[in-house]
């Protein structure tokens, strides 16, 4: 996990204006290390390669778990709520329940996962 001051958010992802942060209303329940364990957790049952969880510097709540999996990468940012706890458990739910449309047979991960795709584009020197 890396909390530089300048969070690395996914450029087809809009960020949430900081004014719109609502605390989750809902209350998940667990800390800070208990919502990223459950990515983690989540991201070792989806058998991806090369997760990793970025964060932000003090000021920015937001969330971003970069994956690959199946060769395609992938990112799942959350900056909705007004806490990184919040943001955290939020994209642990969202993976579990993508992983749950995969086990009950309604559709596969990868069409549910196509929105989290990441346009792989090449740079030109």
């Amino acid at each position: 996990m890396s909390g530089s001051d300048s969070l690395e958010w996914p450029e087809k992802f809009d960020r949430t204006p900081s004014g719109e942060r609502r605390p989750y209303p809902h209350n998940f329940r667990v800390d800070r290390e208990d919502a990223m364990d459950k990515i983690h957790d989540e991201l070792r049952k989806m058998g991806v390669e090369n997760a990793r969880v970025e964060t932000g510097g003090a000021s920015d709540p937001g969330v971003v778990v970069y994956f690959t999996r199946d060769g395609q990468d992938f990112a799942v940012p959350c900056d909705r709520w007004d806490n990184r706890r919040d943001n955290a458990q939020a994209i642990a739910k969202y993976l579990d329940a993508k992983r749950a449309l995969d086990r009950y047979g309604v559709t596969t991960v990868e069409s549910e996962f196509s929105t989290a795709a990441l346009r792989l584009t090449k740079r030109e020197d």
